[in-house]
């Protein structure tokens, strides 16, 4: 898992791409964000020529680009090695970083403006977890048009931003906003430096938002980023993936004229049908001849298009769906609305095989069917029922009635791959 940026990394990519920006020559000044971000997510130094060259090929640039990095003072080379330590808050002017024992760094006394000199980052220990911050919102915000010391201060931080960010008007007359999202708008400053977006098209919104802010929420559609982003008149600045339609996971191996699937309500029976079928070659599961099988993922009927528009894709001309899921009211409301949404177009009945080894398997083990694991679905409606009792044994009809209509549960899982 990726680690979250401290704030003293956050704080040192930020001030290195807007020097970078700058400096840099104007082809790899689109890149300059991801050389300082690459460089400080390296978390050590000094830095191995290797580590820098792998960041500088990353975002296509090379040696002369290595070069430039040394002449603005943003590395500097080790004295008694082939390595390079890395300076956080450098300018061109800047000469080589002083190194200080920790006893001098811990007697030093803060200087006014410790951002104007260069400091070596320091060598890697492991960063302590971010501080939780309170939630913000941009609920409340009021426009201010008063001028106070205190306003002032704010926008002229707010001016120092990447012009696209204020040039509206909105964040200057709404300085609260650049109070509670400073963190938010200096990344976003960053990432526009010496770029026409915010972003490249290569990352979805996720990724990007979380490689820009550290949470990945934070550009989520209705989000407080987007709202931000939408009232500084950037909302088509932002330039993600698009989102990938998410399909249902299946296996059907070739096509059929008239089909037979098995839809199965949680993950592990699929994959067991599945690899019956893809590593067995197995055409029959539980002695049923099976063409595919489908992944539920729970409440397949929450979208009633789903499963019809995987159907339409298939080609056949008649497709049987055999429903296999929990034993629950859950379970067998779920079987019951996937018949109402075929409509028609595809005949949907319970998996009839597995739901007798389900309850064989429970009655050995719980003769009392209310010995079975208790769920918190007593407010939940019984239905379903009457699509599988017709089909089952008197004995296993009465187990199956006590258990539904007693709020337990018999899970899926209770078939294993060794039982198919």
């Amino acid at each position: 898992m990726a680690q979250k940026l401290t704030e003293q990394e956050h704080d040192a990519i930020v001030s290195l791409a807007k020097l970078l920006s700058k400096e840099l020559p104007v082809q790899q000044r689109s890149v300059s964000g991801g050389i300082a971000s690459g460089l400080v997510r390296l978390r050590k130094n000094p830095l191995g020529r290797e580590d820098v060259m792998g960041v500088l090929t990353k975002y296509g640039a090379g040696e002369p680009t290595l070069k430039d990095l040394l002449d603005l003072h943003v590395l500097e080379r080790e004295k008694d090695g082939e390595g390079y330590v890395l300076l956080a808050g450098g300018t061109p002017t800047l000469g080589p970083a002083k190194h200080t024992s920790s006893k001098d760094e811990k007697n030093a006394r803060p200087e006014a403006r410790p951002e104007s000199r260069p400091q070596a980052i320091a060598r890697a220990e492991r960063p302590k977890p971010p501080a939780r911050r309170p939630a913000r919102s941009l609920a409340g915000l009021d426009t201010v048009r008063k001028q106070t010391p205190e306003l002032e201060d704010i926008r002229r931080k707010i001016i120092d931003l990447d012009p696209r960010l204020w040039i509206n008007g909105w964040l200057l007359s709404t300085p609260e906003a650049y109070v509670r999202f400073e963190r938010e708008l200096r990344a976003l400053d960053a990432a526009l430096a010496g770029s026409a977006s915010i972003g490249d098209g290569s990352l979805s919104a996720r990724e990007l938002s979380y490689r820009l802010f550290g949470d990945e929420k934070f550009l989520a559609l209705n989000s407080d980023g987007r709202k931000l982003l939408h009232l500084m008149g950037l909302s088509d600045a932002v330039v993600t993936r698009p989102q990938t339609k998410l399909e249902l996971m299946h296996h059907i191996p070739k096509h059929h004229r008239h089909l037979r699937l098995v839809v199965s309500e949680n993950l592990d029976p699929w994959v067991n049908m599945r690899n019956a079928m893809f590593l067995d070659g197995r055409k029959r599961i539980l002695d049923e001849r099976v063409h595919g099988v489908v992944f539920g993922n729970g409440y397949i009927v929450d979208d009633p298009h789903k499963l019809p528009d995987l159907i339409a894709s298939l080609g056949a001309e008649d497709v049987r769906v055999l429903y296999w899921g929990d034993i629950d009211r859950a379970g067998l409301s779920i079987l019951a609305k996937l018949a109402s949404v075929a409509d028609g177009c595809f005949e949907v009945e319970p998996f009839v095989p597995a739901y007798r080894l389900m309850l064989r398997r429970a009655m050995k083990r719980f003769p009392d069917p209310l010995e079975n694991e208790e769920t918190d679905q007593g407010g939940v409606r019984v239905e379903g029922l009457e699509l599988l009792e017709p089909v089952l044994k008197p004995k296993e009809a009465s187990y199956l009635r006590a258990v539904v209509e007693g709020a337990r549960l018999i899970p899926q899982e209770i078939v294993t791959a060794a039982d198919l």
